[in-house]
């Protein structure tokens, strides 16, 4: 009988541990499944996600209703037709230049609407934390609920003014000295990039693989801006923002030749892409066209 009742206790606290146990595993093993569909579903909204270019550009609504109430000429030169080589480098710089000054002049203003708004002792106010929340957008910062002093402060690392002996340069090489099909047909003087069907022009090299096309724009100055917008923005000039923010911390030019070296993503040729906007700078003279707008100096590099 003693054996029998202990036969019984021990099959009841037999079931009772396979009872506690069996939810257990069934839980694990949930979990797992869930692990395994999270991680699903984060690999294919990576695949949707886009990966920004290194050459992709826009145009903000800001500066489309700032070009739509300061309309400019938009005829240009026949870069082509200029025979003489020297002539055709003076026309281009002289056609280009207006645009890279009226950035940077816009870009300066920004720069020191910013510092009013850090050295003001009061709170930012609601248009200020307006403006200040799309600037942040614009440069693809988080958004946030409240701005500390570091919060605005950052922006000046991206509101910044690009030297116009590197947008000359660059300029010149991209599109063949205004010579290229994109420049002719697309006022697009940078190679930028779009990638929506139809917001550009195709480019002839195109991989089979590839959807980007060479953006159009409405004329020279769209494209200026787009690009500057895009060195200030965009994370693979992460480096150029960099050494243009210590040579403000140290209180030295901004030059083209400093900032060169931050465009090593700009083209896959890498160095020698560098080498190349470093020998058109200094070949062409182009510190001579660096007017620091916020000092009225020129500065040789």
């Amino acid at each position: 009988m003693e054996r029998k009742l202990l036969w019984v206790i021990s099959s009841i606290v037999i079931l009772i541990l396979w009872f506690k146990i069996e939810p257990q595993d069934t839980q694990q093993a949930d979990s797992k499944i869930g692990s395994s569909e999270q991680a699903q579903t984060k690999a294919k909204i990576a695949e949707k996600e886009p990966v920004q270019s290194s050459r992709e550009s826009s145009i903000t609504q800001e500066e489309k209703e700032y070009f739509q109430g300061h309309p400019i000429d938009g005829s240009k030169p026949d870069f082509a037709a200029i025979t003489d080589v020297q002539e055709r480098k003076a026309a281009f710089f002289d056609y280009l230049l207006p645009f890279v000054t009226e950035k940077n002049e816009l870009l300066l203003k920004d720069r020191n609407r910013i510092q009013a708004i850090l050295d003001n002792p009061e709170p930012p106010s609601r248009e200020e934390k307006t403006w200040i929340g799309a600037l942040r957008s614009l440069h693809k910062l988080r958004k946030l609920g409240v701005y500390t002093h570091e919060d605005i402060a950052v922006l000046l690392r991206y509101v910044d003014i690009i030297p116009a002996s590197l947008v000359l340069a660059q300029a010149a090489n991209e599109s063949a000295w205004g010579t290229s099909r994109f420049a002719l047909e697309g006022n697009n003087y940078f190679g930028q990039w779009c990638f929506t069907n139809g917001c550009g022009l195709i480019p002839n090299a195109r991989g089979e693989d590839q959807d980007h096309e060479v953006r159009k724009f409405s004329d020279a100055r769209e494209s200026v801006f787009a690009y500057i917008d895009n060195l200030n923005s965009n994370s693979a000039y992460k480096e150029l923002r960099s050494i243009r923010s210590q040579l403000r911390k140290d209180g030295e030019n901004i030059t083209g030749l400093a900032l060169v070296h931050g465009l090593e993503n700009y083209s896959q040729r890498g160095q020698d892409y560098i080498d190349e906007i470093e020998s058109l700078i200094d070949y062409n003279e182009l510190w001579r066209f660096n007017v620091h707008t916020d000092e009225a100096t020129y500065n040789n590099e």
